[in-house]
């Protein structure tokens, strides 16, 4: 039983890469009208090594930060969360507080307001470990955002950067006994690089490897 739980817990960081992967790859569909894209190896490579480095840097400071702190970690975790999941209503609300057009007519409408949590919570949990690749609206028929917006990637980027560096110095200042055999200070920094190392692949890849669908249309 145990050896089942260690495996689990080391395939859960391949099986978020995987997934940021597909939300990666998936964004690039909706943004480019859901037209199949072909993405090639040059490209994929970049995918692959910006979302690997992300969720791993992602996953340790998560863990070091709940190992060091345990119970006392849980209220700033429920808070980074919940943040991920008001942002949406909170921009749904500033809009005007109404439902998409096609879904006004609908006589169901508690049904409706249901989907949308359930789709925010889903959203929040994907923005938890990483980058959702898209921004959710609410408000829009379409729900998810197809237009490029830099300033909704930096800005997710840099709270998710300032959540790390928090969790890093309460790890630092908070060692649990025992917890390793280093030197704290260098892992948190590791974890550090590691993400920034994560968010430039990311920058380099929208740059100048984003696909278009003039040349990669399948």
């Amino acid at each position: 039983m145990f050896i089942f739980n260690s495996l689990a817990d080391d395939m859960l960081p391949v099986i978020r890469c995987l997934g940021a992967i597909l939300c990666s790859i998936l964004a690039i569909q909706i943004s480019n009208d859901d037209t199949t894209i072909k993405l090639l190896p040059m490209e994929l490579f970049y995918v692959i090594i910006w979302r690997f480095l992300e969720i791993i840097s992602r996953a340790v400071a998560l863990a070091l930060f709940a190992a060091s702190l345990k119970l006392k970690s849980l209220p700033f975790l429920l808070v980074i969360y919940f943040l991920s999941v008001l942002a949406p209503w909170l921009e749904f609300w500033k809009n005007g507080a109404h439902l998409p057009s096609s879904t006004e007519n609908n006589s169901n409408v508690v049904g409706t307001v249901l989907m949308l949590i359930v789709i925010t919570l889903l959203y929040a949990a994907i923005n938890f470990s990483c980058w959702a690749a898209v921004k959710l609206q609410l408000s829009n028929e379409k729900i998810f955002d197809r237009r490029e917006r830099w300033g909704h990637r930096i800005l997710h980027y840099s709270f998710q950067f300032l959540e790390n560096v928090i969790m890093m110095l309460a790890f630092m200042f908070y060692r649990g006994e025992g917890l390793l055999n280093c030197c704290y200070t260098l892992v948190a920094i590791h974890v550090i690089i590691i993400y920034l190392l994560g968010f430039s692949f990311m920058c380099l890849f929208y740059h100048y490897l984003y696909p278009r669908k003039s040349d990669k249309i399948l």
